[in-house]
């Protein structure tokens, strides 16, 4: 056995603790990271935007009016259309790499007016039979989410004549 004083004890001690905890802290990183595939998390628009106006092919127009929002035609109001608004600006879906079969006639066009950006988002929703795809025009991404948001984001009754 190696001979030290008590003091040379306590450090030996004190170093060995400290190896142990960053080699905790070193696997726990490998074992729970949350990000295990190259795809990445994204939401549709940047993180606490407002939004100021969506235009839904340029024929449905919902603006906001102060706290509150107004469609026009006046399709949808109320909570139904405060749903609507805050499934655009929380909804995310991981960023994938262009797609190859999508065909850009068929894309529903959504242009977004952003508080303090003076050029528009403009986004091109493509329904799938398994996913909605979105493809921001300003930033080249191309974005997949579970085809249930749809409904969140463009629901029937916005349509309606």
């Amino acid at each position: 056995m190696i001979k030290l004083s008590k003091t040379g004890w306590n450090n030996v001690i004190i170093f060995s603790v400290l190896t142990f905890i960053m080699l905790i802290n070193a696997t726990n990183k490998n074992v729970f990271s949350t990000n295990k595939s190259t795809a990445t998390e994204t939401t549709i628009l940047a993180k606490n935007t407002v939004i100021l106006t969506l235009t839904i092919n340029k024929q449905i127009i919902i603006e906001r009016i102060g706290k509150t929002w107004r469609a026009t035609p006046a399709n949808i109001q109320g909570q139904a259309l405060e749903q609507m608004m805050l499934a655009w600006q929380q909804s995310s879906g991981l960023a994938i790499n262009a797609p190859d079969d999508i065909d850009h006639q068929l894309a529903l066009i959504v242009s977004v007016d952003v508080a303090g950006q003076s050029e528009t988002t403009v986004l091109s929703l493509h329904a799938t039979d398994i996913e909605l795809l979105i493809f921001n025009h300003q930033t080249e991404l191309w974005l997949s989410l579970p085809m249930q948001l749809y409904q969140q984001l463009l629901p029937s009754a916005v349509f309606e004549n």
